[in-house]
């Protein structure tokens, strides 16, 4: 085993805070087990991770301010300026006190290369973390738009993309998609593209109680819990409860929005207030906003099935939904639409509408509620993938092979 003592690892990550994000953190804590110092580099959260430097666990934790202005092109390169100004003086500071080894930087954005570049000229390592495709993510929020200055954005993001996956020394992804998209589009070679599934860690979760009273008084509880993007499909949860009660009128169901209702967390929140608002949905779907993570697993043990409503797009389809592996831990049997990922990590756990509208989604969902049989052998189903092969005890060990061929 390689000697690691005194060897410095910087984690970047862009697009969320940190021990927020829950894959970084435990990414950060793997590889300080190996034996590395490890600094993170992060933006601030709006109610929670708030402090500019902390350290936790042995692990130095350093935060910037995030600059978000709204949702189109020109608000998108304002935020990634804004980060790589921020995250390059935070690197020089950190530099200042001590030599960093190997840079392990998450996207969105694949921007960062262009500072670790100076760095590998001085022997520094850099792995790549693809937590998204970045042009397919793109090309996902725009879909709709057709335009030159779109055209030109996708081919620069193009040409970003081909340049970061080239200068890096290995690559992570998440999935077996993203590996083969990596491997086929920008050739890489095998051996240089490893998988690190993002998964929950092995626990005594499943050892605690429901809490009936979160049921609100009704039968039955259905929960979503994520962020609320634009890419989300929160707006089909409340189009299909509202389809689900006034329509079919499948009353006793009460929903829960687990997730931050921060806008810089959650930036679809304020669209999908209003539209809670207009479907008169206040008595049957509650925004619990950030909760830690007791009350989220008490949740989860007590709702009867956990919603993954993510719409079909060019990234969604390839991307593995943290969603579906916190379901299936906990025991939750799912409800997707027809995903090629969430097909691969859900298999038989989950029920998938074929039809991408939320009226086929709201009556999948009175039929899976109607079926206490089929539910309870997607239970069963659930937690046998949980630990086998779904849990960070995996993850754990496949990161520890990357950091064996840094």
């Amino acid at each position: 085993m390689k000697d690691n003592t005194h060897k410095h690892v910087v984690l970047v990550i862009e697009n969320a805070s940190v021990p927020n994000d829950m894959r970084v953190w435990k990414e950060a804590k793997t590889v300080r087990d190996l034996g590395y110092e490890v600094s993170v580099i992060c933006p601030r959260g709006g109610a929670i991770d708030t402090e500019a430097r902390v350290r936790m666990d042995d692990i130095d934790v350093y935060r910037y301010k995030q600059v978000v202005i709204g949702g189109g092109f020109l608000s998108y390169a304002v935020e990634y300026v804004n980060a790589l100004v921020r995250v390059t003086a935070l690197i020089c500071r950190i530099r200042m006190r001590t030599r960093i080894h190997v840079f392990h930087i998450g996207n969105p954005p694949d921007i960062f290369f262009t500072v670790v570049f100076w760095f590998r000229l001085f022997g520094a390592k850099y792995i790549f973390d693809v937590h998204d495709l970045f042009v397919n993510t793109f090309q996902s929020k725009f879909q709709d738009r057709k335009s030159v200055l779109k055209s030109m954005f996708v081919g620069l993001l193009r040409v970003v993309e081909r340049l970061n996956i080239a200068t890096a020394d290995l690559v992570i992804a998440t999935n077996a998609s993203y590996r083969e998209y990596i491997l086929t589009t920008h050739h890489r070679r095998p051996e240089e593209v490893f998988i690190v599934r993002n998964a929950p860690r092995l626990d005594s979760r499943n050892e605690i109680p429901p809490d009936p009273a979160l049921k609100r008084g009704k039968k039955y509880l259905v929960v979503y819990f994520g962020n609320i993007g634009e890419d989300d499909g929160v707006d089909t949860v409340l189009r299909s409860m509202h389809h689900v009660i006034t329509e079919r009128g499948f009353t006793d169901i009460h929903c829960a929005l687990i997730g931050s209702t921060d806008r810089e967390a959650s930036p679809a929140i304020e669209s999908i207030r209003r539209l809670h608002e207009e479907l008169h949905l206040s008595s049957y779907v509650e925004f619990t906003g950030y909760l830690p993570w007791a009350q989220v697993h008490t949740l989860l043990r007590t709702a009867d099935l956990g919603l993954s409503p993510d719409p079909l797009t060019p990234q969604n389809n390839l991307s593995t939904m943290q969603k579906i592996m916190e379901y299936m831990s906990h025991g939750l049997p799912i409800l997707s639409f027809n995903l090629k990922e969430n097909r691969f990590s859900a298999g038989n756990a989950a029920e998938y509408c074929a039809d991408y509208d939320y009226r086929s989604f709201g009556d999948a969902m009175i039929a899976l509620l109607d079926d206490p049989q089929k539910r309870g052998a997607m239970v069963e189903e659930c937690l046998r993938r949980y630990t086998t092969d779904f849990n960070w005890s995996a993850a754990e060990r496949a990161l520890a092979e990357v950091y064996r061929h840094v």
